[in-house]
């Protein structure tokens, strides 16, 4: 698949199992390819999700949709669990469809530090700092420990 913005990257050399250059089908024009990656699990934070891994996102999905797609088992955690019929009321809604869901966890905070919208509009500034920190320190499993009991 051709990616934009790879001019002038390091990238490129470093991996080449991952990226090559090639002639445009469409011009003469050199473009970057990336390899399509399939990981075995995509993890995901949704607003809702019934109890099959029906899912809505009810925000900017960013890749999350093309995630789910793409790994072989999707996790959802997700703020609140809800009745199937509310997928069915709108089922235009549903981001993410019950048969690429491995499991469904109900997790409220799931994506603390970061943002849910509209559960939580705002980063808690002070647990990213932490995050970060114990990401250097190779301390992540510690964190999370702490965020899962409440202590941050």
């Amino acid at each position: 698949m051709p990616v934009g913005g790879m001019w002038g990257s390091d990238l490129v050399d470093i991996r080449p199992e991952f990226f090559q250059v090639m002639k445009s089908p469409f011009s003469e024009e050199k473009v970057v390819c990336v390899k399509a990656l399939v990981p075995d699990y995509a993890i995901l934070h949704v607003q809702e999700a019934d109890i099959y891994g029906n899912a809505r996102i009810l925000g900017p999905s960013y890749q999350d949709v093309l995630m789910a797609r793409a790994a072989k088992k999707v996790i959802l955690t997700t703020e609140r669990i809800v009745g199937t019929y509310r997928m069915q009321e709108e089922p235009k809604l549903t981001a993410v469809p019950h048969m690429l869901v491995e499991a469904v966890v109900e997790l409220p905070g799931g994506a603390k530090p970061g943002i849910c919208y509209p559960e939580y509009l705002t980063v808690d500034w002070d647990d990213h700092k932490a995050y970060q920190k114990a990401v250097k320190a190779g301390e992540v499993p510690q964190f999370a420990a702490k965020m899962l009991e409440g202590r941050l």
